[in-house]
């Protein structure tokens, strides 16, 4: 947990909390992914592979300026079942990476991956790896749907260089209005306290009803919605920034230790670089 917390997302000193939301298990029903893709907003779309609809719900969303996500299918603990595509804890680095790629090449326009199940999966580190190689190839971003305190999948991201989110909030395990209005003003409290927030849903019609309802709202509490790739290149300028700040910083206690002399190496400094252009 104090990894996690380490190396959470960068809270920008200006500028409004940002809530993502993604909407899982979209390519099944073409009615119900429709309806999905119509909420107003940069809301995401995670589509599972090779389901009769995937490729047009994605095609879809992509035309109306929506990001498009992999939702790929990964093993699980209860042993449920996944549908095609899914990767298992029984299959070899050169099985679960052909598989992986093939996930990715069967959805038009996938920018980012995020695990459908995955709670025995995400728990292996080594497969993580697998899949990290792969996505870190394709130049994806992963997010961690954390169905497992467990997991290790936004850890392998890290240690690979991967952009990266992890899952806050789930807003529909429960189908009904009380429980999902209860999970979103818990997500919006969460983006106002630590400056974002990711919430996954799904494409139920109760969810999408009261979605349509609630965006439109949230600007009147000070929370911009934002697609999770936006997100990420946020936080890789507010990063940018702090280690630009960090650098002078450091740069100025050098320069009260030295005193004069770090005037004298500073214009050193710019002459050398004068004189290379």
């Amino acid at each position: 947990m104090l990894l996690l917390l380490l190396f959470q997302p960068v809270r920008a000193e200006t500028g409004p909390a940002r809530l993502i939301i993604i909407v899982d298990d979209l390519g099944n029903s073409l009615e119900k992914g429709l309806a999905a893709i119509d909420l107003p907003g940069p809301v995401a779309y995670s589509v599972l592979p090779h389901t009769p609809h995937s490729v047009a719900l994605a095609e879809k969303a992509y035309s109306l300026g929506k990001e498009v996500m992999l939702h790929a299918p990964m093993a699980n603990t209860a042993h449920l079942r996944l549908g095609p595509g899914a990767l298992t804890e029984n299959q070899n680095q050169l099985q679960l990476e052909r598989i992986l790629r093939d996930d990715i090449a069967s959805v038009p326009h996938v920018s980012g991956v995020n695990n459908h199940m995955g709670s025995l999966l995400t728990q292996q580190r080594s497969k993580m790896d697998w899949v990290m190689g792969v996505l870190a190839e394709q130049g994806l971003f992963f997010l961690d749907s954390r169905t497992t305190s467990q997991t290790t999948a936004w850890k392998s991201a890290y240690s690979k260089g991967i952009p990266w989110l992890v899952r806050d909030v789930f807003l529909d395990h429960e189908q009904n209005t009380a429980f999902i209005d209860k999970q979103f003003r818990y997500g919006l409290k969460l983006a106002q306290e630590q400056g974002f927030a990711v919430l996954i849903c799904h494409p139920y019609p109760v969810t999408i009803r009261y979605l349509q309802q609630a965006l439109p709202e949230i600007g009147e509490q000070g929370i911009q919605l934002v697609a999770p790739s936006g997100f990420l290149f946020q936080q890789a300028e507010a990063r940018r920034l702090v280690e630009a700040r960090l650098a002078e910083r450091q740069l100025d206690h050098e320069c009260d230790r030295h005193e004069g002399h770090c005037r004298d190496s500073l214009a050193q400094q710019g002459s050398r670089h004068a004189l290379k252009q």
